[in-house]
């Protein structure tokens, strides 16, 4: 009579290391200044080519407080777009666009970066620009700021990588760190330790998928 509670008991043992697994799995792609998610259905098999295009950026307006200064870079959504590309490198699997030379692409179609995000023509730019993906996003905050002998910056941004044939996500990361009240000013610093925590944990997720 004892052996069904035995069994009982272990299978909520099992249940409950299933979930603590899970759990785990999650916050391994959660954990740091960036979130990193990757479509399960997406099979990385082969080298790719890739196009980041400038991220979305509008610096805010309005005024601070006597004393205080808060600076935005006017060309946050380039900058970011131009790191992002770097970085994808290490991936492996990617085949990276130059960003000036997809710059000069589009000029010839006089096309700007913002109208293909706008309207969607990710096949005809992918088929125009030789490319299986586009990179595309926002960025939120891209921010510097003082305050008597206070300073620190604040960077914020999404992105998401899209199959230029079927217009799906493939993958998306987000991304954000806000250093203060005695952290250093330059924003490019909270840029860099977002893809040092982002990069390594899409590379993961994508060997996995691929290994499958």
């Amino acid at each position: 009579m004892r052996e069904p509670k035995a069994a009982g008991h272990q299978g909520r043992l099992v249940g409950i290391k299933a979930v603590s697994l899970m759990t785990m799995a999650v916050l391994a792609g959660c954990a740091g200044p960036s979130t990193v998610s990757v479509s399960p259905s997406q099979a990385f098999d082969k080298k790719m080519r890739v196009a980041v295009l400038d991220l979305d950026w509008s610096p805010p307006t309005g005024t601070v407080q006597s004393g205080a200064s808060m600076i935005s870079a006017p060309n946050a959504g380039r900058y970011v777009a131009d790191s992002l590309s770097a970085r994808l490198l290490e991936i492996g699997c990617y085949d990276v666009l130059e960003r000036s030379r997809l710059a000069q692409l589009l000029a010839e179609k006089s096309l700007t970066q913002a109208e293909i995000v706008r309207q969607g023509r990710y096949k005809e730019i992918g088929q125009f620009l030789g490319v299986d993906y586009v990179v595309a996003g926002t960025v939120n905050t891209y921010t510097s700021w003082t305050n008597g002998f206070l300073s620190g910056h604040v960077v914020s941004f999404n992105s998401r990588c899209i199959d230029v044939r079927t217009s799906q996500v493939v993958w998306g990361l987000d991304g954000r760190v806000d250093v203060g009240p005695f952290g250093p000013i330059d924003p490019a610093r909270g840029l860099q330790q977002i893809l040092d925590d982002a990069i390594p944990k899409l590379k993961r997720s994508i060997q996995s998928q691929t290994e499958r």
